[in-house]
C-alpha cells in the first residue's frame, strides 16, 4: 500500500519509503481502573507519565493509534525558546518577569530532553538564528534581539549570517535538534520500565464524571482518578476552548543540496516563517525545511505543496527531494497555550495550543501537569489554565469563526456532481454522486472510497487534503485517512462509509 504523505520522513525508511510504524504495545482488551489515564502517547503524554510516575503515580496511556503516527512523529525536530510569536508580542501579553519564567521554562524543557535521549535519538545542541532576507527587517530584529537577551537567552546579533539568503538576524546559543520519531520511542521504554502501561490502538473518550472519571475504549470501561488529555488539540467537550483553539496545516520536506550546509536551526521573520535545519549530524547536504501554513480545510494544500518547493529551490541548489509531508498545530488566540483543568471538570487536564512549538512546550506541559495533579503549584498556572479570559484574542476568535462558518454552508448549498469516473489515483471531492452528496475519493492504490461528508465532531464539511492525502475538517481540525478512518484532532469516530470499498482493476 502507498505510504500516506501525511507520514513524516522520521517513520518511513529513505531507502524504500515504506512505513516505519509498528505496533509494540496491545490494544486494551479488558475494563481498567489507573490512578491517571493519559489520553495520547505523544511527547506530552508519555513526558507526563515519565513526570507522574516519578512522583509515584498509578499510570496509564491510551494512543489512538501507534505511537509516533501522531503529531510528534510529523513535527521537524526542532527544540528552541523563542517566543513563538516574537518576544514583542509576548511583552504585550505578559509582564517581563511571566514572560523570561515561560522562556526559562522552555530552556529547561530543552534540558530535561537532553538528559531523556539516547542515543539513537541524535540528539545535537546547535545555535537558533532569526533572521530576515533584507536590511529592512533591521530594526525590528534589533529591538526582538535585546528583548530575547531581557527573557534570558543568550543571544548576538549578526550582519554576516551562515546561510546565503539571510540579510541580518540574530543568533541564540543553546537551542538543539532530534529525532522526534526516536525520541517518542525512548520515551515508551522509559514508561515501561517505571511500572507504566501503554496502549497502542486505543482510542478512548471521556465519559461522565462521578467518583472517578469514566473514560470509554470501544466495549472497555476504564476508570480513573485524573485524566490527562494530551492530544495537542481540544479533547474535551468545552466548546469554548475550541473556538480558541484554530487548526492549521504545515508542510516540511527533506532535500538534499550540492553544498554543505551549517549545523543550526533557521527561521525567517515572516508570518507564517519557514524554517530550516540540518537533518542529521552525519550528512551536512541534507535539509528538512518547513512552511507554507494555511487554516485546515482552506486553501489548496497542492498549492501549499509546491509553495515549499518554490522557496526551498529558491534558495538552495537541490539535487533530489526525498520525502514531503504535512502536519497539523492548533493555534491559540492570544499566544499562549492551553495547560491545566479543564473549566468545571477540575479532574480533567488539558495541555493543547502549542503552535509550532510541540516539542518544548510539551515537555513543559508535562512538567507543569504533574505538579499540579499532586498539589503543587506554579507561578505560571493562572497564565496557562484553559479557563483563563482570552479577551485580547477575542478579535481572532471572531475572524476564525468565517471558515467554520463557510463549512457549515456547505451542508445546505448546491453540491456540484462528480463523475466518479473521472477521478485519478490520490484525487477526491465532495459532491452529488449518483444524486446523492458525499465525500469520494480514490486513494493512491485506486481504491475508491464513498463516505458522508460530515465530521463525527461537530458537524463540518471535511475537504480533500490531495497533498496529504486526508480528509480535513475546516470547523475544529478534524483529520481522516482516505478510507474515513480518523487521524487525529477532536473527532470521536470515523467518517459513516457509505458503500465498501472498491479494488483496482487487476492490471
Amino acid at each position: 500500500m502507498s505510504l500516506p504523505s501525511h507520514h513524516s520522513f522520521w517513520v518511513r525508511d529513505p531507502t524504500t519509503g515504506s512505513a516505519g510504524l509498528t505496533q509494540r504495545f496491545d490494544r486494551l482488551a479488558d475494563d481498567l481502573y489507573t490512578e491517571v489515564a493519559i489520553v495520547g502517547a505523544g511527547i506530552t503524554g508519555l513526558s507526563t507519565a515519565i513526570e507522574l510516575l516519578d512522583r509515584g503515580f498509578q499510570v496509564s496511556v491510551f494512543e489512538a493509534s501507534l505511537i509516533g503516527a501522531g503529531t510528534t512523529g510529523a513535527s521537524t525536530g526542532h527544540l528552541d525558546a523563542h517566543p513563538e510569536y516574537g518576544p514583542s508580542n509576548l511583552l504585550k501579553t505578559l509582564k517581563l518577569s511571566v514572560a523570561r519564567e515561560v522562556v526559562q521554562l522552555r530552556l529547561r524543557a530543552i534540558d530535561q530532553i537532553e538528559q531523556r535521549a539516547g542515543s539513537g535519538c541524535d540528539f545535537q545542541r546547535v545555535p537558533g538564528w532569526h533572521y530576515g532576507e533584507t536590511i529592512r527587517d533591521r530594526e525590528q530584529l534589533q529591538t526582538d534581539c535585546e528583548l530575547c537577551g531581557q527573557l534570558g537567552l543568550e543571544t548576538s546579533w549578526e550582519e554576516n549570517l551562515p546561510i546565503r539568503h539571510g540579510a541580518c538576524g540574530y543568533r541564540i546559543k543553546g537551542m538543539a535538534r532530534i529525532d522526534s520519531y526516536a525520541y517518542l520511542q525512548d520515551l515508551a521504554e522509559r514508561v515501561v520500565k517505571a511500572g507504566g502501561r501503554i496502549f497502542e490502538n486505543t482510542h478512548v473518550t471521556i465519559g461522565g464524571e462521578f467518583d472517578r472519571i469514566a473514560l470509554r475504549a470501544g466495549p472497555h470501561a476504564i476508570f480513573s482518578d485524573a485524566i490527562v488529555c494530551a492530544v495537542h488539540s481540544n479533547y474535551t467537550n468545552v466548546l469554548r476552548l475550541d473556538l480558541q483553539l484554530p487548526a492549521y496545516q504545515s508542510y516540511a520536506l527533506v532535500v538534499r543540496v550540492k553544498e554543505d550546509q551549517p549545523d543550526g536551526l533557521f527561521w525567517d521573520n515572516r508570518s507564517p516563517y519557514y524554517y530550516i535545519r540540518r537533518v542529521n549530524s552525519s550528512d551536512p547536504r541534507l535539509l528538512m525545511v518547513g512552511g507554507a501554513d494555511h487554516r485546515t480545510g482552506t486553501n489548496h494544500p497542492e498549492e501549499s505543496k509546491n509553495t515549499l518547493r518554490k522557496y526551498v529551490s529558491d534558495r538552495f541548489r537541490v539535487e533530489e527531494i526525498l520525502a514531503e509531508w504535512s502536519g497539523e498545530y492548533f493555534d491559540p488566540a492570544d499566544g499562549l497555550p492551553f495547560i491545566g483543568p479543564i473549566p468545571h471538570r477540575d479532574k480533567i487536564w488539558l495541555a493543547a495550543g502549542f503552535r509550532g512549538a510541540g516539542l518544548t512546550w510539551g515537555t513543559a506541559a508535562a512538567t507543569l501537569i504533574a505538579a499540579q495533579i499532586a498539589g503543587e503549584k506554579s507561578d505560571l498556572d493562572s497564565h496557562l489554565m484553559p479557563g483563563r479570559s482570552v479577551l485580547a484574542g477575542l478579535p481572532r476568535v471572531a475572524s476564525e469563526l468565517l471558515p467554520a462558518l463557510a463549512s457549515y454552508a456547505q451542508r445546505i448549498l448546491p453540491a456540484p456532481p462528480i463523475d466518479r469516473s473521472s477521478l485519478a489515483p490520490g484525487e477526491g471531492a465532495v459532491g452529488l454522486v449518483d444524486g446523492h452528496r458525499m465525500a469520494i475519493c480514490r486513494d493512491l492504490d485506486g481504491c475508491e472510497h464513498r463516505l458522508s461528508p460530515i465530521c463525527s465532531h461537530l458537524g463540518g464539511v471535511v475537504r480533500w487534503n490531495q497533498a496529504a492525502q486526508t480528509w480535513d475538517c475546516p470547523v475544529h481540525g478534524g483529520r481522516y485517512a482516505a478510507d474515513g478512518t480518523r487521524l487525529y484532532g477532536p473527532p470521536p469516530r470515523d467518517l459513516t462509509s457509505l458503500s465498501p470499498k472498491t479494488t483496482p482493476p487487476p492490471g
